[in-house]
This record gives structure tokens, sequence and C-alpha cells, in this order.
């Protein structure tokens, strides 16, 4: 899949159109018996969450177990939103996402914002090292409860899966200069080989 690298981290490149889709996006090859893992590490959690625009700095490190433990319930909450998003799997998908938005709405601050048609707004605390993982289920908070929630496409691309908002259901491929094109060489390929076979 598609990837660029900052800082010497691999992070997957932005095809689904909202940060909670591209979020989903930090897998490829979703179903695969060896899916290609984004995460792999906090720091890898922390540089896409400013990538995505979700925080505005990076949080300081926090200690190594408390890192992992962070990125584990950010996989945790990773795989709920694909299910509840693509296979609309039941209660244990809702039951991690619901703990994770209880905790950083806990955490969460009301402040003033810059500009725009309201005063204020809630923000996940950006200064402790769960900031991360707070402000994507804050962010998955909105979009679940959003009608792009309902329009929402996964590519069907050999080793893919990735999601993307689909509002006019048009859409197939996350992208059709990657699966889209090796779809269409695979297809001619079989055709190649098919007038082959009858010669």
């Amino acid at each position: 899949m598609a990837s660029y690298v900052v800082d010497g981290l691999v992070l997957p490149m932005s095809v689904g159109g909202h940060p909670v889709l591209d979020f989903c996006n930090t897998r490829a090859g979703w179903g695969a018996p060896a899916p290609k893992e984004y995460l792999r590490s906090y720091a890898h959690l922390a540089r896409w969450t400013v990538e995505n625009g979700l925080l505005a700095d990076l949080p300081g490190p926090p200690r190594p177990a408390r890192g992992r433990s962070i990125v584990r319930r950010a996989i945790a909450i990773r795989d709920a939103l694909y299910a509840v998003l693509v296979t609309t799997d039941g209660a244990d998908a809702w039951s991690v996402i619901n703990r994770e938005v209880r905790a950083a709405a806990a955490r969460a601050t009301l402040g003033p914002t810059a500009d725009g048609p309201v005063p204020a707004a809630w923000r996940p605390d950006p200064t402790t090292a769960e900031a991360p993982l707070s402000a994507i289920a804050w962010s998955a908070a909105a979009f679940l409860t959003s009608p792009a929630a309902a329009t929402v496409g996964a590519c069907p691309g050999v080793g893919c899966g990735w999601v993307f908002a689909d509002p006019r259901g048009r859409r197939r491929w996350c992208s059709m200069a990657w699966c889209g094109n090796r779809a269409k060489a695979r297809r001619h390929a079989q055709r190649l080989r098919d007038t082959v076979g009858a010669d």
C-alpha cells in the first residue's frame, strides 16, 4: 500500500476522506492472514495523529510499558471501528468504542475556538500520553454520529480493505492508481493466459 516516511516512521497515505477512516487504514490487508500493520509503536501512533490533524503537537513519550498499552488500546478501537463501519459487527465492537470515548470525555476540556460559528469546543487534553488515543476516540464519536458513517466503502483490492467516504455510492477503490490499476493488470494478464490456453 502507499505510504510515506516522516521522522523515520512509515505511515500510510491518507485516502479515506476523514481521519477516522484513515485511522482504520493504518492496517492494510483486512481479513488477510498477514495484514500490514502501520501502528508499530507509540511514536507511530502519535506522529500519525499529528499528521492527520487530530493533535497540533506531539505529546511527550511515555514510559515503554505505558506506550505499548496505549498502542494496544488504539489497535483495539481501530478494529472495533472497522467492524462497525464495514462488517456491522455487534456489541463487542461498540463496547470497545464506548469505553475509549468515555475515557476521552473524562479528560476533555472546554475551551475557546479561534473562529467559526460557536465560541467554544470540547477538546481532548493534549498534554498527556493518552492524547493521541483520546483525539482518535473523540473524532470517532463525532464521525459515528454523523450521516457520513452510513456512506463508507471498503476497497476490494487484494491485500487492501482500506475504507473511504463514498457518499454517492460510486467509488470502488481506495485509489485507482494503486488497487484499481493492479486489478486491471491482473484481469489483462488473465485474459492473455486464457487466450494462450485456448490456442
